[in-house]
């Protein structure tokens, strides 16, 4: 329940900042910054006293005379008392007693005045006697406001018994225009606390972004942990100064955060992130320092270097970061990785050890994520040689090194060419004959596949519009590629306006984990595609997780066997029988089948047998380069394998 003093502040219109020791430590400070204008202000109230009694001989003022002496010094005192003791008094305790003491002997200064004032005007009329009471009540009050911005409650204090006692004063002792001298009084008393309130609110304001500036250049503003420069100058304190005590450094991230970004939005990926922070600091917090190195990354010094120690508290972490997280109407599901090199073993300095711990991280995200790895010498050169594909790709793609292969795809009854696929190859002469299965993960993992993609995508157009009009082409869709569908869309688009090959032609192939991972945004783009012409097949069928509701809920006009049940077709019964039902089932529905890895004129009359339509595979033709694919027409398009 709030407390009176908490509801006078928001009323007034201030802020609470009472318990930000820092804040109140520095207005505190701002009263004793001005020695010279305590001095004038303690000088006018004695002035103000002595001319008082001079002007009417009343004894009273006196008593102010004393009053003011009094008062005027304790504040002198305490002035004095704070400069000789404030780098000693580093604590909130210490600044509340002078804040006390100069309250205190501020108020009663302030109500001398005032009192004067009052008097003054009580005694029989004198035009110097009332200009000197009205020149002492605001100016008293107008100088107090201008040197105690910072301390509202004493300003209002002071403002209140200078100005309002004078005009109560004049209130009672003088009926002509007195209302307007009233009005006029108690409208200068409340522009003065006015004026103190906004002032206060300025220097709070930029108090708090001079705070601001200073907190986030040593800590994340998102998560409030030290970033990533303070967590470096810790760890190189701690290798200085702890005598080579063995520690760990963990490099931490969730898998696909991207996705959640992409498809949430930043607002829920930042709640992620947050709570995030928190789980780690329950997990280690007691043990270790723990930073934020950006976006979902966060680095973590583990004060203990055994290994069983390591495992352990990465396991503990793995496992609590993987838990779903609870995100208003959101639950998101997902898992983390994680990467950690050891001091001294691994390196000897914080740049090296977060290095280290990033390759390990890395390695960690080869192997599919939902890990974590320690790291060594192995992992680091083959980390060595994925950054120099990386970096050989980068350029490549600016080379315009990625061409398309053509593999032929036959009619199992006609044994003519219906359809070429188009496959991905790198001619560059360092990384000669590297396989696309080595090449393409690391381009999905690097964010180049979607630049590689479209230069195979119009290169393999390009060459399309040279063949028969009846030949379709095939290019193959990573789900890397399809969580930008937009961006995949517009691609596509341009190929085919580019190279005016028609929709019609173009046939799109997609994975079953495709499906799996968001079946709803892969069907609108489908959806999307199919509004265009092209069409849709079904990849490597009966791989993944299999269900025949995707024959059903999505619109493909052509499924592929996956080249595991040609190889075993022959040798293995339940090979056959599925490769017969799938083919039964698709006739059915009224879809092709192509059979992948087609090898033996054997394998070629099984397939055709079971009512496979279509073959692919060495049997018929390896992939070849472009002006092979076309020369295939240069005489009749049989296959000629048989």
């Amino acid at each position: 329940m709030e407390g009176p003093r908490t509801i006078w502040r928001r009323t007034i219109g201030l802020d609470d900042h009472a318990n930000d020791d820092r804040l109140y430590m520095h207005l505190v400070h701002s009263l004793f910054t001005s020695k010279s204008s305590l001095y004038s202000s303690n000088i006018m109230g004695l002035a103000v006293s002595i001319a008082a009694y001079l002007i009417t001989g009343d004894v009273l003022f006196i008593l102010a005379i004393a009053a003011t002496i009094v008062f005027g010094g304790w504040r002198v005192k305490t002035v004095h008392d704070f400069a000789a003791l404030r780098n000693a008094a580093a604590t909130r305790r210490a600044y509340e007693k002078f804040d006390e003491a100069f309250f205190l002997s501020s108020l009663p200064f302030g109500l001398t005045i005032g009192l004067v004032s009052w008097r003054l005007i009580s005694s029989p009329p004198a035009a110097e006697g009332h200009a000197l009471a009205a020149a002492a009540a605001i100016g008293y009050a107008m100088g107090f406001v201008a040197r105690n911005a910072g301390r509202p409650r004493l300003v209002i204090g002071q403002v209140v018994a200078c100005l309002g006692l004078f005009a109560v004063g004049y209130a009672f002792n003088h009926e002509k225009f007195g209302q307007l001298y009233v009005a006029m009084l108690l409208g200068a008393m409340i522009t003065n606390i006015s004026v103190a309130i906004s002032l206060y609110k300025n220097i709070v304001s930029v108090y708090y972004a001079a705070a601001e500036t200073e907190f986030l250049a040593h800590y994340d503003k998102l998560t409030r942990l030290v970033n990533r420069f303070t967590f470096q100058n810790l760890v190189t304190g701690a290798i200085e100064n702890d005598g080579g005590k063995p520690f760990a450094i963990m490099f931490v991230d969730l898998d696909k955060f991207k996705d959640i970004n992409d498809t949430l939005g930043h607002s829920v990926g930042d709640a992620v992130i947050r709570e995030m922070a928190r789980r780690i600091q329950d997990c280690v917090g007691d043990m270790a320092q723990i930073a934020r190195f950006g976006g979902d990354e966060f680095l973590i010094k583990l004060n203990q270097g055994e290994s069983n120690s390591v495992i352990a508290a990465a396991q503990r972490l793995l496992t609590t970061l993987s838990l779903p997280y609870s995100i208003g109407p959101n639950v998101v599901r997902t898992t983390a990785s994680l990467g950690v090199s050891r001091y001294p073993d691994h390196g000897r300095s914080v740049e090296e050890l977060i290095k280290k711990a990033d390759i390990a991280l890395y390695e960690a995200k080869q192997d599919g994520g939902a890990g974590s790895r320690i790291f060594d010498e192995e992992i680091e050169n083959k980390i060595n040689e994925i950054r120099k594909i990386e970096t050989a790709m980068r350029a490549g793609i600016e080379n315009g090194e990625f061409t398309p292969f053509f593999q032929p795809i036959y009619s199992l009854k006609s044994r003519e060419i219906v359809q070429f696929e188009a496959l991905a190859r790198w001619d560059n002469p360092a990384f000669e004959n590297i396989s696309p299965a080595v090449f393409i993960p690391i381009a999905e993992n690097a964010g180049l596949i979607d630049e590689i993609g479209a230069q195979i995508l119009h290169r393999a157009c390009a060459a399309a519009m040279n063949w028969p009009d009846d030949v379709g082409l095939a290019v193959n869709v990573s789900a890397k590629q399809f969580r930008r569908p937009a961006h995949l869309f517009s691609i596509v688009v341009k190929a085919l306006r580019e190279t005016g090959l028609s929709p019609k032609r173009l046939n799109v192939e997609v994975t079953e984990s495709l499906l799996i991972s968001d079946p709803a945004a892969t069907r609108k783009m489908i959806d999307q595609f199919s509004l265009l012409g092209v069409r849709f097949s079904l990849d490597d069928f009966g791989t993944g997780y299999s269900s025949l509701s995707y024959l059903k809920d999505f619109p493909f006009k052509k499924i592929k066997i996956d080249k595991s049940f040609t190889d075993t077709m022959a040798t293995h019964p339940a090979s056959a029988s599925i490769i017969r039902a799938v083919s039964q089932i698709a006739s059915d529905i009224h879809l092709d089948v192509i059979a992948e890895g087609v090898e033996t004129a054997e394998q070629e009359s099984l397939l055709a047998s079971f009512g496979v339509k279509y073959g692919q595979g060495y049997y018929f033709s390896r992939p070849v380069p472009e002006a092979v694919a076309s020369a295939f027409f240069d005489k009749p398009r049989r296959a000629q394998s048989a």
